[in-house]
């Protein structure tokens, strides 16, 4: 048998065919497509997860807001009469504000922004911030200032005797006016009063306890224990003119204890009582300031500038600031408040109105509880281009739904900037227990 020579089949050229150019761009195209896909599915999650973070991030930080707004508002009011009758307002005075020298320190209060803090220190802590929203802008923000006592120690250090007597004297008083056109106070004693403290003068007045901030700058002459009055002179936060002052005047008009054209007499001082809260700068009677303002150092993704809610304190004796203002919550546009009055003593809040009509009918110390809403907005705005914010974020009340007014919050309008923004409101109400235990 012969074997055949060993041969190995080989493959035609038409057999070692591969991808022809039409298959390969074929190919090319599937994989794009493919590939542009995936992008976009990663590109909708990236857009999805900043608004989940964007939105969880100010949630969170508007929340904490609320119970830290929460705590201080719990504490309004706290031991600001020490153990005694509790002022339904004080009368404070201040040369180095730039307006409204006379004030009052209530212990909650609101005043429409944009306004400057009651303190001679700068507004915003920082010098890219200013109230928010601007003059002129039809949305409404507020300032909220609790006042309250950071211990119930009001005794100063060197534990002296606290409370005083005004006298019937006028030895020591100006032109023999007696205190009323002197800053001159005559007291029984004034054995524990010392340069540099700070006092609260309590007059009773048409069934209420007015309060005066009194600063010690003198002890009888030259600072002497013995003598009988205390002086309150050569300070910026008295007036000249004393308790005859035209601005204290008015504002116990204003504040519905005096009658229009009522003015005070020294009737009406002696007898009242002042109580030394030790050394002003050391105080524990505190202003907490909430308020909301426009940050330029924390700018946006768009580049512009971020409102954020803001918190300050200030030492209510001397008006100096103690801490911040430090930023709480950011993307906060509004802060309003309505307060729950109850006129009649019935146990239960019968109104809720605005800071002025509080104020303009007299019932400073009606107020049970703090309604307040904060409004917020995105921090980055809706990718979505054909995406437009209301023209309008209703911000309920409770005569909305049947319950008593007869004031409302006030809506917010989006700008022009907000346009591609998110809005929420959260609102929360607080008893003040301070105001309530009285009673």
């Amino acid at each position: 048998m012969i074997d055949a020579p060993f041969s190995m089949a080989r493959r035609s050229p038409s057999a070692q065919r591969g991808l022809t150019l039409i298959e390969l761009m074929v190919a090319l195209v599937i994989g794009l497509i493919f590939s542009l896909s995936v992008l976009l599915v990663q590109a909708s999650l990236s857009k999805q997860n900043l608004q989940l973070s964007d939105a969880s991030q100010r949630d969170t930080q508007a929340r904490a807001a609320l119970d830290l707004m929460t705590r201080d508002l719990t504490n309004a009011g706290f031991m600001l009469g020490g153990v005694q009758t509790s002022c339904t307002v004080t009368l404070a005075y201040d040369s180095g504000l730039a307006s409204n020298q006379n004030f009052f320190e209530y212990p909650v209060s609101a005043a429409s922004q944009p306004t400057t803090l009651p303190t001679s220190s700068s507004l915003g802590g920082s010098p890219n911030a200013s109230t928010y929203p601007p003059a002129g802008s039809p949305n409404v923000s507020q300032m909220v200032v609790i006042d309250s006592a950071t211990s119930a120690l009001l005794a100063p250090s060197s534990g002296g005797a606290t409370t005083f007597v005004v006298q019937n004297s006028t030895t020591k008083a100006a032109s023999g006016q007696g205190a009323l056109k002197s800053s001159q106070l005559p007291l029984s004693t004034t054995t524990g009063i010392n340069p540099g403290d700070t006092a609260l003068l309590r007059m009773p007045l048409n069934g209420k306890m007015v309060c005066f901030r009194v600063p010690i700058s003198d002890v009888g002459p030259g600072g002497s224990p013995s003598s009988t009055y205390v002086d309150s002179k050569s300070t910026q936060l008295f007036p000249s003119n004393a308790y005859a002052d035209s601005g204290f005047q008015q504002q116990l008009v204003a504040a519905g204890i005096l009658p229009s054209g009522g003015q005070l007499s020294n009737a009406n001082l002696i007898q009242s009582r002042l109580t030394d809260l030790g050394p002003a700068t050391t105080s524990v009677v505190q202003a907490v300031v909430y308020y909301v303002a426009d940050f330029t150092n924390l700018a946006s993704a768009s580049g512009g500038t971020l409102p954020m809610l803001m918190r300050a304190t200030i030492n209510a004796a001397n008006d100096q600031l103690v801490s911040g203002p430090t930023p709480v919550a950011a993307g906060v546009v509004s802060l309003q408040t309505l307060f729950g009055v109850d006129e009649t003593n019935s146990g239960a809040v019968t109104n809720y109105l605005s800071w002025n009509d509080v104020v303009n009918g007299g019932y400073g110390d009606d107020v049970r509880s703090v309604l307040f809403a904060i409004v917020t907005r995105t921090l980055h705005g809706d990718p979505n281009p054909n995406y437009a914010a209301p023209p309008s974020i209703p911000v309920p009340s409770p005569s909305d739904s049947g319950g008593p007014g007869p004031d409302k919050f006030t809506a917010y309008k989006p700008t022009s900037a907000e346009q591609q923004d998110h809005f929420s409101v959260i609102e929360s109400e607080v008893a003040i227990r301070n105001q309530l235990w009285p009673h």
